[in-house]
């Protein structure tokens, strides 16, 4: 809720308050989400160029919040990608949403060692 510029936290606010918000058109919370999306996008576009990513997932509180935040980073993203292969990298909300991480974390406990692999030293 903005007043007088001011984005007034006058309930708790969360990454899903914030994309609400943003979505209903207040000034102050999209562009906070203009400027993450867009410091995201510039991220994508690095790591991809580093990586030769072909998919990127954004989990966590911010990746269901849809336009207000993808739409910045797909025109950043697109903007900073250089490289013909870092050009077609998709990017798309985890299906998991906010609890990706937490899955993902315990699915490594779970899996044990038969998700890693310990190299052997050559020779």
């Amino acid at each position: 809720v903005e007043r007088g510029g001011a984005y007034l936290e006058d309930r708790a606010v969360t990454a899903r308050t914030l994309a609400a918000d943003a979505r209903a058109g207040d000034p102050v919370a999209r562009r906070a989400m203009r400027r993450a999306g867009r410091a995201i996008g510039i991220a994508v576009a690095s790591a991809t160029h580093l990586c030769d990513l072909d998919l990127v997932t954004i989990g966590g509180g911010l990746s269901q919040a849809g336009e207000p935040l993808f739409g910045p980073l797909e025109k950043a993203l697109r903007e900073h990608a250089r490289m013909g292969f870092a050009r077609s990298v998709k990017v798309i909300p985890a299906a998991l949403g906010q609890e990706a991480g937490l899955v993902g974390a315990a699915a490594l406990l779970l899996a044990g060692d038969s998700y890693r692999t310990t190299p052997t030293p050559s020779g």
